[in-house]
């Protein structure tokens, strides 16, 4: 006891006081930073830009305990190349998120989020989707209904309108009835809410879409399930088919029956990861 008491006085309280004082700034620090970029795709940039310099320096330092001169060579000067341009390259990977994150500065960032339905209510869901889907494939509506998994859609969400509803199948074909405000766009599902409605998606760039005539509500589907792990129901408006997008790839020609099969094995929640890692 009597030694520990030395080592304070040795250093003084006011430098220790003054220690704990700065570590409780940066934790806090830490804290609101970390909240701010939970729902953003910024961990997962961050985690693959990490993996590519590791990945490069790795490169490198093999190449170079094995004497391989060349391949040496090109990844010391590709990493020498990346690190000079690293600020560069962060300032314009995370814009959009750093946007936000000085927008979320001066109106507060909230965390909260609408709790996942429990087994049942995912069931109801599903029945509710299936009976909409049904209903605009015998009438020939065009929709496009998204429903969020592992990876939020925040970032989609904010481009259409907000409407936090139950899930009802009457709601969603008034959304899409013809020439209504919210009809074009799409529809995101999120934790068992109707999100938003007129979201806009990014388009596939998959030239199998070019060979096959796919229109953009195909295109769109398959474009936000290859930069998420979403799934996307659309439905033709020129034929009436039902087709669901998963990982880029659209299945065709479902009947409703099939589409509800689909959708309680693969339209589960999984654990929330944030970002744009694909499943």
């Amino acid at each position: 006891m009597a030694y520990i008491t030395n080592i304070i006085n040795e250093i003084g309280w006011s430098n220790i006081t003054l220690t704990v004082i700065d570590i409780l700034i940066v934790s806090i620090l830490v804290y609101f930073v970390l909240r701010a970029i939970q729902h953003t795709r910024t961990l997962q940039l961050a985690e693959g830009i990490g993996l590519y310099f590791l990945a490069v320096l790795i490169l490198a330092k093999v190449s170079s305990i094995t004497h391989l001169v060349a391949l040496s060579f090109i990844s010391n000067n590709i990493l020498k190349f990346s690190i000079s341009f690293l600020p560069f390259l962060l300032v314009v990977v995370f814009q959009p998120e750093l946007r936000k994150w000085f927008t979320g500065l001066g109106k507060g960032i909230s965390i909260q989020e609408t709790p996942e339905p429990d087994e049942e209510d995912f069931r109801a869901i599903i029945e509710e989707l299936v009976k909409s889907a049904n209903y605009l494939s015998l009438n020939k509506i065009g929709a496009l209904i998204v429903i969020e998994r592992g990876v939020p859609l925040n970032d989609y969400i904010e481009t259409g309108t907000k409407v936090n509803a139950t899930v009802r199948a009457e709601l969603l074909n008034t959304i899409f009835f013809p020439n209504t405000s919210l009809h074009d766009g799409a529809v995101i599902i999120k934790n068992g809410k109707i999100a938003a409605a007129r979201c806009v998606l990014p388009l596939s760039m998959d030239k199998e879409f070019d060979k096959n005539d796919v229109g953009t509500r195909h295109r769109a589907a398959a474009g936000i399930s290859e930069e998420t792990d979403a799934l996307a129901v659309v439905v033709s408006e020129e034929t009436g088919i039902i087709s669901i997008a998963v990982r880029g790839k659209l299945t065709r020609y479902l009947s409703p029956l099939e589409l509800k099969g689909m959708l309680l094995v693969m339209a589960k929640p999984v654990e929330k990861k944030e970002g744009l890692k694909k499943i």
